[in-house]
């Protein structure tokens, strides 16, 4: 095995360790034998054949782009106006790489946490966290991910990413997390 198969197997192990349900690595029994077809020899009209190619081989690329396309996601955020649930069109791209990936991994689910900062009523921001999750699955969903494979929850303000009272801070803490 040559260093590069060697080095994606161990990417894609350790990805797949950290998604969870998130198995694209067929099984012993799922991988087939595919046969190539014979080509006679011109020097002596004797029939070769090549070595068999196994599925796993003709999933390698698959493998490999799942694991880029998921490494790619990490730590990623959709951020809101202030009281708003409308997502800027320059997070678009990054809601088509996770309909992307979720197409490519078909076992994956992706839970979409909705937050926002400290000012208003807990109650308020639960409704306008859970208002900025859904926004983001809406929008998945309208890519053509199955809505099915798709949690929402909100954590309004009890979650912040940066905890401070200014207007930075707010602005990190209005936001959408994906958690696959």
């Amino acid at each position: 095995m040559g260093f590069l198969r060697i080095r994606n197997v161990a990417v894609v192990s350790l990805l797949g360790l950290f998604a969870v349900g998130c198995s694209s690595t067929p099984t012993s029994d799922d991988v087939e034998t595919v046969s190539t077809p014979t080509v006679p020899q011109a020097s002596t009209g004797a029939v070769a054949t090549s070595k068999p190619l196994k599925a796993d081989a003709l999933t390698q690329d698959n493998e490999a782009k799942v694991a880029q396309l998921f490494a790619s996601l990490q730590g990623k955020r959709v951020h809101f106006e202030f009281d708003r649930a409308e997502i800027k069109p320059e997070y678009m791209d990054l809601l088509k790489k996770h309909a992307q990936y979720l197409e490519l991994n078909r076992n994956a689910r992706l839970t979409i946490e909705g937050h926002s900062d400290e000012r208003g009523t807990r109650e308020y921001n639960l409704a306008l966290g859970e208002r900025r999750a859904n926004a983001v699955k809406d929008a998945l969903v309208a890519q053509g991910v199955n809505p099915n494979r798709l949690n929402v929850i909100s954590f309004g303000k009890d979650m912040p990413l940066v905890d401070m009272s200014n207007e930075q801070a707010w602005q990190k803490n209005r936001r959408a997390e994906f958690v696959y």
